[in-house]
C-alpha cells in the first residue's frame, strides 16, 4: 500500500493507495499517528484503495477516537467493498456525503 500525506494547518489528508489489511495495517498506524500533533481535522481519501479489513477500520476509529470530541474525520470518494464495511458495520456516518 502506498500512503501520500499532506498537512495543511490543523487538516491531515491522507491519501491511500492499495489494499488496506493485516499487512499494511501497522504503516497506516504509524504515519496517521505520528501526525496528529495540532492536527484536529482527518480526511482520508479512498480513491484508489481497493480493500480494506476490518483492522483498517479499528484503525480508523481510534484515529477518531484520539482527534476528541471537537476534531472530525471524514472518509471520501470510497466505493465497492471499501464503501460496504462501513455501511455493514454501521459507521457508514463516516462516510462523506457525495
Amino acid at each position: 500500500m502506498k500512503i501520500t500525506k499532506t498537512v495543511k494547518e490543523s487538516k491531515l489528508i491522507l491519501e491511500l493507495d492499495g489494499k488496506l489489511d493485516t499487512r499494511s495495517a501497522p504503516e497506516f498506524r504509524r504515519c496517521a499517528e505520528s501526525s496528529l500533533d495540532g492536527i484536529s481535522a482527518i480526511t482520508l481519501n479512498f480513491a484508489k484503495l481497493t480493500y480494506m479489513s476490518s483492522v483498517g477500520l479499528s484503525i480508523i476509529l481510534t484515529l477518531k477516537k484520539q482527534l476528541g470530541p471537537a476534531g472530525t474525520l471524514v472518509i471520501i470518494n470510497a466505493h465497492g467493498l471499501v464503501r460496504e464495511v462501513f455501511e455493514i458495520s454501521g459507521f457508514d456516518d463516516l462516510l462523506a456525503k457525495e
